[in-house]
């Protein structure tokens, strides 16, 4: 089979690290940038590089919160890893600890190892005992899901409930005696503290550690199943050019086997790589914190070296890295840049905005006397799911809160029901002046059997404020107290407003004709009903909607211009009597006249 036939990519996964399947005679084979031919036989990218999605080129591993251009770079951190803002991080529910993004369990959640149990950026804080995660011995459960170091008089602090004794107070980041430092001057105090501040105190040094293991087992953490496991791989070159590996990425040919005079290295693919928990660095697998070394100079400068661990001071926590210490912030309210920062102070967190200060979670309030966020019981506390909430009508809020479910306000410590909410008497409703019966309940004899759950409402004459959560008494009369347009609404129709604190009309656009606010129709405009028509001044029973159009009454005339309807007096514009009233009158007399001349007439006749 010609070479053109069997290059054929076939992606191949070998004890979590991934290389390309590319078959070669020599180096010059392998045309992606800085790719080799290994001592398989097929082309592979240098220890602590990878293939590009195009398989043109090697890309560099990225560590956590490492620059990387494609998601490929972060993939050595397994599931849950991913290039993000250019940035290798972990899904938010996983964290990154030895070399992988993992899911970890909380306190009191079954385990199988201590590195199943979410440690609260202190490896050394919890373990898994008997199947469960707890805190390890020397520690103490502050928080819902944070283990803290106890320490004694002298040894660093950062709150009060950290020191281990009586009268031990957190005084200038050092556990002190509250007794004896009150008992000396203020001189004396300033002295000790001046003292204290130039001799830090270090935990453990190189010197006094244990010797180290001579066997790969537990206490290393090493998988001693998978340290004689071997993967067999056809080798296409003699073992001799790799029998001893002197440096990181070296051949070798002993697959999941360290390299040997390489710490803390592994066989993979045929080249040396760092275990899982160590990095590479100058030619040396470093540590991360909480990993076991035998000497210090396997941790990263302004790290401990700690019983045969890199680890941090007890006022220092491990940055999301796994690899620098990072202080402490102050107290709550003061500035931070890493949540880690503010662990210390029990519930709290370091905002993704600015300003970047230490917080309490919406589920926890601050105790000046233990300087901690204590989380809080019932409403607001601290949940998962709808079922964590202990509260009566309650429901587990976005924010992780016990909060009251919706059409429920927390009123005197439950959560009670809002207007339209099922009841049983009206103390379970929320609101004052609310009754608590069933809609369906026309009578108000209490003895019959309503058809439907009994409900909150406000009482007859009064109006429900949904955003005041309130019963407000409606209007009985015109100009009535208000603090809102719905309370006048009922006696003045729709167009009935609360202006200056009383119920009236808009005198502007509408105006009080039988009994509620109308429209202003002037005369001649249309119209639907009579008491849309208005004229100035007291006429207002002179207008009437006739034919669809605002029109004075039969017996009235209109002014249109003055927007008034005007009785006939009966006399010209000079004050004498019309032509037609004359005529009339002397018609009306002739016709008198006549009449009563004929009647003569006929009688004498």
């Amino acid at each position: 089979m010609s070479r053109c036939a069997v290059v054929l990519l076939v992606l191949l996964a070998v004890q979590g690290s991934r290389s390309i399947i590319w078959p070669c005679e020599d180096s010059s084979d392998c045309k992606a940038e800085n790719a080799h031919c290994s001592i398989y036989g097929y082309c592979q990218c240098p220890a602590g590089y990878v293939f590009s999605t195009d398989v043109t080129r090697c890309l560099p591993e990225s560590a956590y919160g490492v620059a990387c251009q494609e998601a490929v770079q972060c993939s050595h951190m397994l599931t849950g890893a991913k290039c993000e803002a250019g940035v290798c991080t972990c899904d938010s529910d996983y964290t990154y600890v030895r070399g992988r993004c993992r899911k970890l369990v909380d306190l009191g959640q079954p385990c199988s190892d201590d590195i199943d149990c979410f440690f609260s950026h202190n490896r050394e804080s919890v373990v898994c005992h008997r199947g469960s995660c707890e805190c390890a011995d020397g520690f103490y459960r502050r928080s819902s899901n944070v283990c803290r170091r106890r320490v004694t008089n002298g040894e660093e602090c950062l709150v009060h409930q950290d020191c281990d004794g009586d009268n031990l107070r957190c005084v200038n980041q050092r556990c002190t005696d509250a007794a004896a430092q009150t008992a000396k001057s203020l001189q004396d105090v300033a002295i000790q503290t001046s003292q204290s501040l130039e001799k830090p105190h270090v935990e453990g040094s190189p010197a006094k550690a244990p010797p180290a293991p001579t066997t790969r087992d537990a206490e290393t953490n090493t998988d001693t199943a998978a340290a004689t496991k071997r993967v067999q791989i056809s080798t296409k070159r003699a073992a001799k050019e790799c029998e001893r590996c002197r440096k990181f990425g070296d051949p070798c040919v002993e697959e999941g086997v360290e390299c040997p005079e390489v710490p803390y290295t592994v066989c993979r693919m045929g080249q040396c790589h760092c275990r899982e928990g160590y990095y590479h660095k100058e030619g040396r697998c470093m540590a991360e914190l909480g990993e076991y070394v035998h000497d210090g100079q396997y941790c990263e400068p302004g790290t401990q070296f700690s019983n045969r661990r890199c680890t941090c001071r007890n006022d220092q926590f491990y940055d999301n890295n796994m690899r620098t210490c990072l202080k402490s912030a102050l107290g709550i309210n003061t500035s931070c840049t890493q949540q880690s920062q503010c662990s210390p102070y029990g519930a709290a967190y370091c905002p993704s905005v600015s300003p970047k200060r230490c917080t309490c979670h919406p589920y926890a309030r601050y105790d000046e006397a233990t300087e901690l966020c204590v989380a809080k019981d019932g409403y607001e506390a601290y949940c998962e799911r709808d079922g964590d909430c202990a509260l009566a009508n309650a429901r587990c809020s976005t924010e992780k809160t016990c909060v009251c479910k919706p059409s429920y306000y927390y009123v005197n410590e439950r959560c009670k029901a809002a207007n339209g909410g099922e009841c049983e008497t009206a103390a379970d409703c929320a609101f004052e002046e609310a009754v608590c019966q069933s809609p369906s309940v026309q009578s108000e004899d209490e003895s019959v059997e309503p058809a439907e759950p009994k409900r909150c409402s406000c009482g007859k004459g009064h109006y429900y404020q949904a955003s005041g959560n309130r019963c407000l008494k409606e209007a009985e009369q015109y100009g009535d107290e208000c603090s809102v347009d719905e309370q006048c609404q009922p006696l003045l129709g729709e167009l009935g407003q609360c202006i200056e604190g009383q119920c009236q009309c808009d005198e502007n656009e509408h105006h009080f004709k039988d009994g509620k606010c109308n429209m202003k129709i002037a005369l001649d405009a249309r119209c639907s009903k009579t008491s849309e028509c208005f004229v100035d001044g007291d006429d207002q029973d002179n207008v009437e909607c006739r034919n669809s159009a605002c029109q004075c009454k039969f017996d009235y005339s209109p002014d249109v211009e003055r927007q008034k309807c005007i009785r006939p007096s009966g006399k010209n514009s000079s004050d004498r009597p019309s032509a037609l009233k004359v005529i009339t009158l002397l018609l009306t007399s002739a016709a008198v006249l006549i009449t009563g001349s004929a009647l003569r007439d006929a009688y004498y006749g």
